[in-house]
């Protein structure tokens, strides 16, 4: 998903609440735009733990946790996006793993 806090404006643009106008466009339905921060406190409300994987912290810095593309292939991560290819960061995600804590009982 988008990270808010990837800092290109014209990412932003594009990836912003409802779209940069277009109907049509894929961000159009777009109703929130996470961060890291968000996103995590979203999943583990719900009970999840969650490992963030690719995101953008709050200076804009890009950090990357190794995660293994044969459990699950994102084709919009830093490794396999086009955009990304040639050493420069062009377009980033927010990936999470978020794995459901199963609460036994007794």
């Amino acid at each position: 998903m988008p990270d808010a806090f990837f800092p290109d404006e014209e990412y932003q643009e594009g990836v912003q609440v409802g779209g940069p106008g277009p109907l049509d466009h894929p961000a159009a339905s777009h109703k929130i735009v996470h961060n890291y921060k968000t996103i995590t406190s979203m999943f583990e409300s719900a009970g999840f733990q969650v490992k963030v994987l690719e995101y953008c912290d709050e200076n804009g810095e890009f950090h990357y946790n190794d995660w293994d593309e044969k459990k699950g292939f994102i084709y919009r991560s830093k490794r396999f996006d086009h955009r990304n290819q040639g050493g420069k960061l062009e377009f980033a995600s927010l990936i999470v793993d978020a794995v459901k804590v199963n609460k036994v009982k007794l």
